[in-house]
This record gives structure tokens, C-alpha cells and sequence, in this order.
């Protein structure tokens, strides 16, 4: 294991590093993870958050029906388009968040392989930025990180999963083509953008579409991996994921923060996130390493998602939100870092102040 003396200094230490990635999917269907971030201000500075989760299911909803209602037609000059009713997968799912969360799938095209946790209040002044999120073992059960993706939306986040409500199979994972794993994602964040500016949706002017942010667990960190080169992106990061045997190429998209969370270094993804760790560093971009030796996946299927999921809660609130507080980049950088005085922790970070 690496030494995590920088961490205990601050956060504010460059880490070096070593060795290879990987990514492999494990056994990766449970009810729980978690979801990626962004940046918002300064050179490089913003906000944190936290994260835990319950339940497997929602839908309740806010906005008429589950995704469409609205006032349907005008939209100024410009043309209002056409919405599809989104549909409940269940019922009301609870976090640790202020937020009520509705579960709920869409047929649009883009959308239909997707299942959407997002906060039931919509309508109101609150925007809530855009997370996507891929499954473990590529998995297309939608349900299959359940808990985390509920935690998140219950903070108020618009989180987008791969896969649909308890859906069978999975996706191919091929490292020389990550667009091509990163392109479902992609899809979602293109239909929510669109929904946002519909007077017809649900969702209407109920989204930041200038804050989003994607991540994965295991194979669903190389569709996270595949997202990178979109300008959009304003953070992302791997969950129990790496960069072993990736292109090269693939380092000349990296732009903006990233976030690794790893389970120890018996975990078989636990290589490669070193290997994407030491590259990263190396290219001036804001880069936080969080790992416990607690296997591949860590505590994403406890209640509320674990730490894995309240690290990572933290982080899109930081680069998303611009919440520094001890909810934000308190808890994972400087002396508010319970997790960088715990010694069963590694903490590694670099570009970050």
C-alpha cells in the first residue's frame, strides 16, 4: 500500500506513484453505488459533498406524472418539441438528503435504456446538476447500485444509471474503444439536456446542464473513462475501476477533476487506479485518491452506500456545487478530512489546494 502521509499534510501534497490499472467487472449487482462530479470556480476549486443511501426504488413525482407534464406547447420563439411521459419504477425512495426521490424509466430514444433517480420537487428554484453513472460488470440492471444512486438524487442530483429496472445482460467492455463504452452515457446527458429546455417536460428548466459529471464502478469506470473527451464533463471519476491496458491517447481528453475511490490493494482493480492515479498527476488536473483495503466495490451495497458513496457525495458537491463546507471539499481535502487521519485509509492527492 502506498504511504499516506500526504493525505495527513493536507491534501495539498503532489503525490507520486506506481503501477499498472484495471478494470475488470466484478460481481457488481447488489443494491447500492454511486455517482461522478465537476468543477466550479477558481482555478480549480469548489464545492464538496456526501453521500448514503437506501431503498432500491421510486418513483413518486413531482413535476406532473413522472416526466412529461409541464405545461406542454410554448416555448417563445422557439419550438416546444414533444415529450414522453416518464413512468414510476416504484415507490418513493429515501436517502440521508432533503430530498424525496422518484425512480422512473423513459421510452424516448437515448433515454430508454436508462433508469433515472432524480429529486420528486421539481419545478422549483433549485437546478440540479447531471450525474451518469455505469453499472458494474457493465451490467444493464439499472437497480443494480440502487442505494447509491438514490443517496445522490436525495441530495439533489439529476443521476442518470445505465440499464434499465431489474434488465438482463450486459454491455461489451472493449478498452481500445472507450467513446464507444462511454456513448450510452453520453446519450442520457444529451436527452436530459434537451428535456431541460422543454416546456412540455417534467423536467423543464429543473437541471444545471452546466454541471455534470459522470463515474462508474468497476466496468462502469471505463464507460465513465469514455465520457472524458466531452466538453461538457466538469468532473468525473472511477470507482473500484483503472486505466490498465487503455489507449495512450486516452490521456491527451483528460481536462477537468478526477476521483478514484479503490478498494485496497488485493482488489483486481486496485493496479490500475494506481496507473491512471500516476498519469493523471502528471498532466496538472485536480486529482483526489481515496482506498480502504475492503475489496473490489467496498461498502457501495451497505445502507446509505457506504463511504464509498458519501466520498463521492462530497466531491460532486465540491466541483459542482462549490460546497467547501465539511458536506463538500472539507471532508475529503485539509483538517476537516476524517478520512485522511484515519490510517485504514490511503489518501493521496495532487493539483489540489
Amino acid at each position: 500500500m502506498r504511504n499516506a502521509t500526504f493525505a495527513k499534510l493536507g491534501l495539498s501534497a503532489w503525490a507520486l506513484a506506481a503501477l499498472a490499472c484495471s478494470s475488470a467487472p466484478g460481481p457488481d449487482s447488489q443494491p447500492a453505488a454511486s455517482g461522478g462530479a465537476a468543477p466550479a470556480g477558481g482555478a480549480f476549486s469548489s464545492g464538496g459533498a456526501e453521500a448514503a443511501s437506501g431503498g432500491e426504488s421510486s418513483g413518486g413525482n413531482a413535476a406532473g406524472g413522472a416526466s412529461s407534464g409541464g405545461a406542454a406547447g410554448s416555448g417563445g420563439a422557439a419550438d416546444a418539441g414533444t415529450c414522453t411521459l416518464s413512468e414510476s419504477a416504484g415507490s418513493p425512495a429515501a436517502g440521508t438528503g432533503p430530498h424525496e426521490v422518484a425512480i422512473e424509466t423513459n421510452s424516448d430514444p437515448g433515454i430508454s435504456e436508462g433508469t433515472i433517480f432524480r429529486p420528486a420537487d421539481l419545478g422549483g428554484d433549485e437546478k440540479y446538476p447531471i450525474v451518469v453513472w455505469g453499472q458494474g460488470g457493465c451490467s444493464l440492471d439499472g437497480l443494480s447500485n440502487a442505494t447509491a444512486m438514490t443517496e445522490l438524487a436525495s441530495h439533489g442530483y439529476f443521476v442518470v444509471a445505465d440499464g434499465t429496472p431489474n434488465g438482463e445482460g450486459s454491455r461489451p467492455m472493449d478498452k481500445t474503444n472507450l467513446a464507444a463504452m462511454g456513448a450510452p452515457l453520453i446519450a442520457y446527458l444529451d436527452w436530459a439536456i434537451k428535456e431541460n429546455e422543454k416546456p412540455c417536460s417534467a423536467y423543464y428548466q429543473s437541471l444545471d446542464a452546466s454541471k455534470i459529471a459522470s463515474n462508474g464502478f468497476s466496468c462502469g469506470g471505463l464507460m465513465a473513462q469514455g465520457t472524458v473527451s466531452d466538453p461538457r464533463i466538469v468532473t468525473w471519476g472511477v470507482t473500484s475501476s483503472g486505466m490498465l491496458d487503455i489507449p495512450e491517447a486516452f490521456y491527451d481528453d483528460v481536462h477537468t477533476p478526477v476521483l478514484f475511490i479503490e478498494g485496497g490493494p488485493d482488489e483486481v482493480a486496485y493496479d490500475g487506479g494506481e496507473e491512471g492515479y500516476d498519469r493523471i498527476t502528471e498532466l496538472g488536473v485536480p486529482v483526489l485518491w481515496f482506498s480502504k483495503d475492503l475489496g473490489h466495490g467496498g461498502d457501495l451495497f451497505t445502507p446509505d452506500g457506504g463511504d464509498f458513496t458519501r466520498i463521492h457525495l462530497a466531491w460532486l458537491n465540491w466541483w459542482l456545487k462549490g460546497d467547501e463546507t465539511a458536506t463538500g471539499k472539507g471532508l475529503l481535502v485539509g483538517a476537516g478530512c476524517s478520512y485522511c487521519q484515519d490510517t485504514a485509509w490511503e489518501v493521496l492527492a495532487a493539483g489540489v489546494l
